[in-house]
Formats: structure tokens, C-alpha cells, sequence
């Protein structure tokens, strides 16, 4: 256990450059508006603006669903979308935008973190996942700049780091549980994301803020073996620039793609740090995760009730997985899965 202490400050300077990129799919357009919050929440105590760079990425990919345009058009989409943009520009924010098509062919959160990684690695220090169902913790920053400094000290350039969640699957799962959640039974039912115990449910900004405010010290533990679930995620630069990606054979599974990345070449020397008593949120059951598809009613972003053409895509992408494991094996390609759907 590393403990650092946090000063409670109003505003921080930024010695460290950060990224925080995330992908957005049309359907998830009515929560983006609580993440914009999330990251107003999250910036709006950094002093040397132009230290962080924000990448929002907006997918108006129909290959997989469509737009149910009798609830929302895509101008309106693209509307709430740059109204989101705006309220980060106001804060004195560079904000890099885009939006993708389907004339743009096949691109999804995979691809968009793959690219993210190595695009920035060489501009910032660190590059951050966002996630819309996710809040960063307000203190997220001081934590950072505060391991920043004794990973310098340490000599320590390629690692990765996460915040604490809530109760989450097995025991497995435990490292990267915060400290006040590590003795709550897991709820293993279809009610487990109405319980704010768990990692799925939803939690408030305020919510977050107020649990977070007890913190006097930053508890930092770390681990050997890589524990992602993709949101909230901080990656050193440096572990990018000595090739851990998430592997250009994934289509879907990027978290999972991204460990055994980094495990195939870090080996014992791969590097998680945990911040222990600072919670994040990852609401993967959000209310308005999953609006507006045609000829669906999956709010909360079941699997079981999305359509048969997300079923093929993470099939496949799964099955890469098991390849990359197995180091044997033909990749599955888009181009194989756009002759599935064709099928259809």
C-alpha cells in the first residue's frame, strides 16, 4: 500500500499533458449529457487548461442498429452532441471532435481506443478512457499528478491505473474494489444495477463527490497482472509507445484486448496501480444507455436483448480472443462480418 497525501484544492496545476477520448454511439446521446456533467465535475478544478485535451468521437454507425428516426433524428443527435462540445469549450477547453458514418465503413469503441492510444501517446503523458455511463472521480487529477511523481521518483514509466468501483462479479475482481465495498456481498440477479452497492447501478455525481470527500490520503495499492473493465482507465504513454495496444484483431472487447496485450509483453513486469479509497462510477446498467433502436426495447443495454447483429459481431471478437490466447487460430475480420449480416 502507497499512501499520498492529498491536498484539498480549489483549483491544480497540471504538471503532467492528458487525453481524455471517448466514444459515443448514437444510441447513447441522452446519457452523454450526465457524462458532460461528469467531466465538468472533473475539470472544472484545472488551472493550466491547456494541459488536457479532450476527444469526443460521435458514431452514427447504423451497420449493427438503426436509428428509430420516428423518436430521433440524426440532426438532433448531432445537436445534443455538439451542445456537449460547447459546454467543455466554455470552460476554456481544446476539444477535438468527430463524427463517423456509415459511408466511413466499420468503427466501433475498439477501434476508436486503439486509434486513441496510439495517436496520442507521443502528444500527452497520459491518455484516459472516458466512458459515457462513467464519471471520473473530482479528485482525479491530484491522485494522478501525485503517482506521477513518485513513479519519476521511482523510476516507474510503464504501468496503468485505475480507480476504485463498487462491488463487481467474483472475488477476482476485488483489487480494484473500493475499500468500503470490499465486504459487500455481490448480487448476482437482473436486479443487481438497482442496488448502488453494486458496480452497475447508477450513482449520482453528488453521490460520488460525497463519498470521495472523506479522502485525507490517496491509498494506492498495485498488482502484477492486468484488471480492466475499460472505464475510468489511465494508461502511461509509455506503455503505448512499447507496443501494448488493444490488438487490431478485436472487433469488440477492447478492456480484454488491452490485458492480454499487456501481459504478452510486459510479462511480471506489467504494472497496475489502484487507487483504493477514490471511487469512479460505471453505471453499465444506466436507464438511457441503449435508446432510440429500431425495433428494440433494452434501455439498460442487456445482451440478451440486443439484436442478432451485435450477437455476431461479439461472437466473433470473442472467438479472436480465444485465438490470441491460444496464439493459433484465423482472425475474424469485418469484412467476415459483413457477409454474416448480408446473410441477414
Amino acid at each position: 500500500m502507497l499512501q499520498m497525501k492529498f491536498w484539498r484544492l480549489l483549483m491544480i496545476k497540471l504538471n503532467k499533458k492528458y487525453v481524455i477520448g471517448t466514444h459515443v454511439m448514437f444510441f447513447e446521446i441522452e446519457m452523454y449529457k450526465d457524462f458532460i456533467d461528469g467531466l465538468v465535475n472533473l475539470l472544472e478544478t484545472v488551472e493550466n487548461k491547456e494541459n488536457v485535451t479532450i476527444d469526443l468521437f460521435l458514431n452514427l454507425s447504423q451497420h449493427l442498429e438503426k436509428i428509430d428516426t420516428d423518436k430521433m433524428t440524426e440532426s438532433d443527435i448531432l445537436s445534443k452532441f455538439n451542445k456537449g462540445i460547447l459546454t467543455l469549450e466554455e470552460l476554456g477547453f481544446n476539444v477535438v471532435s468527430k463524427v463517423h458514418t456509415d459511408e466511413d465503413g466499420f468503427y466501433f469503441h475498439t477501434d476508436y481506443r486503439r486509434d486513441l492510444n496510439y495517436n496520442y501517446c507521443k502528444k500527452v503523458d497520459y491518455v484516459m478512457w472516458g466512458e459515457t455511463d462513467s464519471f471520473f472521480p473530482k479528485e482525479a487529477f491530484q491522485a494522478l499528478e501525485s503517482l506521477s511523481q513518485y513513479t519519476d521518483e521511482q523510476n516507474i514509466h510503464r504501468y496503468i491505473m485505475c480507480f476504485a468501483d463498487r462491488k463487481m462479479w467474483d472475488d477476482s475482481w476485488n483489487p480494484t474494489v473500493h475499500k468500503d465495498y470490499e465486504n459487500i456481498e455481490y448480487i448476482d440477479d437482473e436486479n443487481h444495477h438497482l442496488h448502488k452497492t453494486q458496480a452497475k447501478s447508477v450513482l449520482s455525481i453528488e453521490e460520488m463527490n460525497k463519498i470521495n470527500s472523506k479522502v485525507d490520503d490517496f491509498d494506492f495499492n498495485y498488482i502484477n497482472y492486468p484488471k480492466i473493465d475499460g472505464s475510468c482507465l489511465v494508461i502511461s504513454s509509455d506503455l503505448i509507445k512499447s507496443g501494448v495496444n488493444i490488438p487490431s484483431c478485436l472487433l469488440y472487447n477492447d478492456d480484454e484486448g488491452l490485458a492480454i496485450s499487456s501481459q504478452q509483453l510486459c510479462g511480471q513486469n506489467f504494472l497496475q496501480f489502484v487507487c483504493k479509497n477514490l471511487l469512479k462510477v460505471h453505471a453499465r446498467r444506466h436507464p438511457q444507455k441503449r435508446l432510440y433502436v429500431l425495433d428494440e426495447n433494452n434501455p439498460n443495454s442487456f445482451d440478451d436483448k440486443k439484436n442478432s447483429a451485435f450477437s455476431i459481431m461479439k461472437s466473433m471478437s470473442q472467438q479472436n480472443i480465444q485465438s490470441l490466447h491460444n496464439k493459433t487460430g484465423k482472425f475474424w475480420e469485418y469484412s467476415d462480418l459483413k457477409k454474416e449480416l448480408e446473410k441477414k
